[in-house]
């Protein structure tokens, strides 16, 4: 089963998804399709304190907190690539020490990766890097919609599973498994795959993630932001704590959302 949900931005579409949920409680293969990641849309700000205060009245991590595990939009904000590829994997290995059976973040796995050989590298410079060289070349010869195709097929791929280091645990691993970035019609398209999505708790912060690491290679790239796909596998609303709290948050949601549409026409 497939059930998709499709919204200009990421607050509307997790909106969408967490109502259906909330009647499903879990479902195979929800994807949420997002036409303008880089906004919050109407009410933005109003949103995501909202948010923030239902995330701390059930003691749970904010949306910042759990987007910059996802990436580290701070150091790219104030410090740019520097403090992404030199400062933060510093900073992260002081956090590790503290509790080395931590699994680690998304983000360090997208910046530091062991080859088979012991070699260090990159990921996400190598792909910034190949995706600036490609939108360089000449594309004006005969195979123009090939080559974009042979792009898009696997040459901006990004696991984020590691077998070697994964494959024994049954919980506490990394639930985003994969992102895989597209150069379209001069944007940079996103999609990511979990395989196990929280859609109280971590959703919000995973999609501000999700589409501050697609601004930063955009940016770094020279092009506009695509949209951002959402891909999750086993998608679940996580009603421990029952359904009044969280139907309430979505119902303020749509209110401040329609009140400031309603504003917008107005003005």
């Amino acid at each position: 089963m497939t059930t998709l949900f499709s919204a200009p931005t990421r607050i509307e579409a997790w909106l969408q998804a967490s109502e259906y949920l909330l009647d499903a409680e879990h479902d195979l293969n929800v994807i949420l399709s997002i036409a303008s990641p880089a906004t919050d849309g109407a009410g933005g700000r109003s949103i995501r304190s909202r948010i923030d205060a239902f995330y701390a009245s059930e003691e749970t991590e904010p949306l910042h907190t759990v987007a910059e595990t996802i990436f580290p939009g701070w150091q790219y904000t104030h410090r740019g690539l520097r403090g992404v590829f030199d400062t933060y994997p510093k900073d992260y290995d002081v956090l590790k020490s503290r509790d080395p059976r931590r699994w680690g973040t998304y983000a360090h796995r997208l910046l530091r990766r062991r080859t088979a050989n012991g070699e260090i590298v990159n990921p996400l410079a190598r792909l910034i890097e190949k995706m600036r060289s490609e939108r360089n070349q000449d594309r004006r010869g005969p195979f123009k919609a090939c080559y974009e195709i042979g792009i898009a097929e696997g040459e901006y791929d990004v696991p984020l599973y590691n077998t070697t280091d994964d494959q024994g645990r049954r919980r506490g691993l990394p639930c985003l498994s994969h992102v895989s970035f597209k150069l379209y019609d001069e944007s940079v398209h996103l999609t990511a795959i979990y395989r196990s999505h929280d859609y109280r708790y971590k959703v919000p912060g995973n999609l501000l993630g999700l589409a501050r690491l697609q601004a930063c290679v955009a940016h770094e790239v020279g092009v506009p932001i695509g949209t951002l796909v959402v891909h999750s596998t086993y998608a679940y609303m996580d009603l421990s704590k029952g359904k009044t709290k969280i139907k309430a948050l979505l119902n303020d949601l749509r209110s401040i959302i329609a009140m400031e549409n309603a504003r917008e026409v107005a003005q």
